[in-house]
């Protein structure tokens, strides 16, 4: 064994006896005000907490000893709580969002990414043992098989490196082992529930060693959709995992694993409500849609959104249209071979290699208008593959006995993905004099009552094709030591230099104006198109209509009648100009180095004899995160950069042990400076062509402060607590003022003091467990409850100052959740049987997707799932 993988155990805290119970009912009533679950690592028999060991600095450590805010369960822990998807640990790990949806959304302390495009790189590294997960769609994992989850909060930019500005998840896997032995688990529940984890190890010889896990996880969702009687927000994972180990020698090792992952489900269906009535797409620029008869009142819109709404429908019910695409098709396959070697007893050397495919089905990754109706789409229409090879090689070692523990090493990964769009738009009408007052430049008023002519036209372009072809190649060399300069004084160093090349492709194919135009004015009802300046490409065909009886015929839907989604696709079907065909390429390379520096203290032990603190350790750390630029489409400017994001941690925190071992509590307090973060916002092209799109926020900055806590007051009851607050804020960020565009102006709104979105600035829970143990074996009750603060949903400037009025017009306002579980353990403790509730009150809350005030003038909002209940049993052999 590799000294530098043992503890130093003069850092470990050691049990004292006869502490005072004055402070045990000091402490009881602190938690009273904010526990929240953690891990619990209890020792029963004892009644002290056992050891936390974590792999946050690449080698095994107590994590009281770390400089680093870091959480950590265990499989049991996992298991104690229900946990099935790592989706769930937003629950009980502080400052932790995740959701799950067209996108996988992983923040932490405000830091993600929203919209999962190819493009755009997380912000939080997700690593399967050593190797990372550079895509959005496979980090969300089912926790079948796992020996540990560790959630690294803050910059990890020195030894993780890569898009890790809001930190890293790290999941391990049980590894195959010298015995025979296997488990099976399955489950059913309400909304067709069931489940199976099994898994077997099997030793080939006394040094190669086998394990495969199984993972089969369905329901039949719980959103009904009435257009098309599909059930949305449904599970059907699928996935095969086979782990190879071989012990070459004392001093050497291989492990293997092999992943299958097959995913066939519906997203979360969504509702629509109308937020605000001063959208461009309603009054802001009095846009009729089909069904509009008159332009001073229009109702088509709002209409159409609120049929989809929740007040309208009932609860658990949508109505997205008969051919909404919300299926989610996604295959995986990950080949991984790790290597150690113990090159002496001070020095091992490790070589981690990856590959990784995924081949997505086409998904309509959002609904403009909300409704039922086909107004406005975004399909990706083809499959989008993706693949990725990664080569790490690490150094680990130890020097001077042990006061030095260093890792170097270097980073390879080569990166390639496809994703294609489309992007429709129904037409549109305009009253004549609206038109006459935007070509004056003046904002657009109230139409008169019935209107005058109508023009009919695309306000946005009709139709866009488009398709990417990425090439990401990095590499990045990377150096951290800790140094203890005394027993008690540690200092660690750490420095990453990193080079990324991006590499974009982008073509795209538009609408046949001409041939639309024929189409139009051929039906004998519209007369010949004029130059109309509405913002969008596509806008200079505005068709009259010559029908007798003017607005009162509907001339809109007359006019988009003549363009319906014939092939069921989610797109409307408009001519394609061949002719538009553009090819373009865009190549840099980004460069950052991110260093880190920390310094801790443990108290002595002499200082705390006659204490109720058995150990205490104080930090302060100052690191760096990078997350790589990449190219932007924009209108007709093509391929534009967006910067590089970085991210700056100033962060103190302790570390206790107290009352023999009974009591933990963590805490940090950070300050962390955001420059050039990458949002999805609203912006313009150099002929004002506005699209939303992403750009750079300037600097922004995050405030907050951590506290975990885990308690055994006695050895069979366990308290689990946290909190986090933070404060978020952006302190440089414009962007265009979609009112003043449209009449020719080019303004700025400023956004600073603007909150994140997705994100709540506080989170707290509580969890309680206790066991009873006898003859009859164990039965332990436990519960949790959750809370979240408000969290805004939308992006544009109007639809933050809705949520400042009222949150639930765009965002989700604060809520808990209640989770139960009773499970049975058979006196040989290879049977448990478990009957749980999750979301025990029927709460009602929301997951996302987006608020849009300015341009549509939507709120589309999922919802988290309703009261679910079931049975487990888990077999071990």
């Amino acid at each position: 064994m590799n000294n530098n993988n043992k503890l130093r155990h003069y850092r470990l805290p050691t049990a004292r006896p006869n502490k005072s119970k004055i402070g045990h009912q000091c402490i009881a009533a602190l938690l009273a005000a904010a526990l929240m679950p953690s891990s619990s690592f209890a020792n029963k028999s004892s009644g002290t907490l056992e050891e936390v060991l974590v792999t946050a600095r690449k080698r095994s450590e107590s994590m009281q000893t770390i400089p680093i805010a870091v959480s950590a369960l265990t499989g049991q822990d996992l298991l104690d709580r229900g946990i099935s998807n790592t989706k769930e640990l937003t629950k009980m790990i502080p400052s932790l969002e995740i959701r799950e949806g067209q996108a996988n959304q992983i923040y932490i302390r405000g830091i993600g990414e929203r919209t999962g495009f190819a493009r755009v790189d997380p912000a939080v590294g997700v690593y399967l043992d050593d190797l990372f997960l550079p895509r959005s769609d496979g980090q969300l994992l089912d926790t079948v098989d796992v020996q540990s989850i560790q959630v690294l909060r803050g910059p990890q930019g020195t030894l993780f490196g890569k898009n890790t500005t809001g930190g890293a998840l790290v999941v391990s896997l049980i590894k195959p082992n010298d015995s025979h032995e296997a488990y099976v688990d399955v489950g059913a529940g309400n909304f067709g529930q069931r489940h199976l984890k099994a898994a077997i190890n099997v030793p080939i010889s006394d040094t190669f060693f086998s394990r495969v896990a199984v993972n089969i996880n369905k329901n039949n969702g719980f959103i009904e959709d009435v257009s098309n009687g599909r059930s949305n927000s449904s599970i059907d994972r699928q996935s095969l995992l086979f782990q190879t180990r071989w012990e070459a020698s004392e001093s050497f090792s291989i492990d293997t694993q092999a992943f299958l992952g097959k995913v066939r489900e519906n997203f979360p269906g969504a509702n629509c409500n109308v937020p605000s009535n001063h959208a461009l797409y309603i009054e802001g620029l009095w846009v009729a849609h089909p069904g509009d008869t008159d332009p001073s009142n229009l109702t088509a819109f709002r209409e159409n959104c609120e049929s989809n709404s929740r007040q309208r429908l009932g609860d658990l019910k949508s109505n997205e249209g008969e051919n909404a695409q919300l299926n989610k098709d996604l295959d995986t396959l990950l080949l991984a071979a790790t290597t150690e070697w113990e090159i002496s007893d001070s020095l091992s050397f490790k070589t981690v290699i990856g590959l990784r495919g995924e081949k997505e089905g086409p998904i309509q990754a959002s609904d403009t208008d909300g409704g039922p109706a086909l107004w406005g789409s975004y399909v990706n229409t083809e499959d989008s593959n993706r693949r990725s090879y990664s080569l790490e090689l690490q150094l680990n070692g130890d020097a001077f006995s042990q006061r030095l523990n260093y890792t170097t090493g270097l980073f390879l990964m080569h990166e390639t993905n496809t994703e294609n769009f489309t992007i429709t738009n129904t037409l549109r009408g305009l009253d004549a004099q609206t038109v006459g007052e935007i070509g004056l430049g003046e904002k657009p008023t109230r139409p008169v009552p019935g209107g005058t002519i109508p023009l009919i036209g695309f306000v946005g372009a009709p139709l866009i094709a488009s398709e990417f072809d990425l090439a990401n190649t990095t590499a990045a060399l990377f150096a951290q030591g800790s140094f203890d300069l005394t027993q008690q004084l540690e200092i660690t160093l750490g420095f990453r230099i990193t080079a990324e090349r991006r590499e974009s492709e982008l073509t795209t194919l538009e609408a046949d104006m001409d041939a639309i135009g024929e189409r139009i004015t051929g039906s004998g009802l519209f007369g010949n198109g004029m130059t109309v300046g509405v913002f969008g490409p596509g806008a200079e065909g505005f068709y009259p209509y010559l029908g007798p009886l003017g607005w009162r015929d509907d001339p809109v839907s007359i006019a988009a009648a003549l363009f319906p989604d014939a092939n069921g696709d989610a797109l409307l079907d408009y001519p394609v100009n061949p002719n538009s065909f553009r090819r373009e390429t865009r190549e840099e390379v980004f460069t950052q180095s991110t260093p880190m520096l920390s310094v801790s203290y443990t108290l002595p032990e002499q200082w705390l004899d006659g204490s109720f603190i058995d150990s205490s350790m104080l930090y302060a750390t100052w690191s760096r995160g990078f997350k790589s630029g990449f190219f932007e489409p924009r209108g007709i400017d093509g391929l534009q950069k967006i910067e590089p994001e970085v991210v700056t941690n100033h962060e103190i925190g302790f570390k206790v042990d107290a009352f023999d071992r009974s009591l933990r509590i963590n805490a940090a307090f950070y300050a962390m400076d955001f420059n050039d973060q990458q949002l999805i916002a609203v912006g313009a092209d150099s002929q004002q062509n506005i699209a939303v799109v992403f750009s750079n926020a300037g600097k922004s900055e995050i405030r907050g402060a951590e506290f975990e806590i885990n308690w055994l007051p006695l050895p069979a009851l366990a308290f689990n607590a946290a909190l986090s607050i933070n404060n978020y804020r952006y302190l440089e960020f414009t962007e265009l003022d979609l009112q003043a565009a449209v009449i020719g102006q080019e303004k700025r709104v400023d956004r600073t003091n603007e909150t994140f979105p997705v994100t709540p600035d506080k989170s707290a829970s509580i969890g309680v467990q206790y066991t009873w143990s006898g003859d009859f074996g164990e039965i332990s009750p436990r519960i949790d409850v959750s809370y979240k603060s408000a969290i805004f949903y939308g992006f544009d400037p109007g639809s933050y100052a809705i949520f400042k009025q009222d949150e639930e017009l765009a965002g989700q306002p604060a809520y808990a959740l209640i989770d139960a579980r009773l499970s049975w353990q058979n006196p040989a403790g290879d049977t448990t049987v478990s009957g749980w509730v999750k979301n025990l009150s029927d709460e009602r809350y929301r997951i996302g997707v987006v608020a849009v005030a300015d341009s549509s003038g939507i709120y589309n909002q999922a919802y988290g799932e309703p009261r679910m209940f079931g049975i487990d049993i888990r077999k071990t052999y």
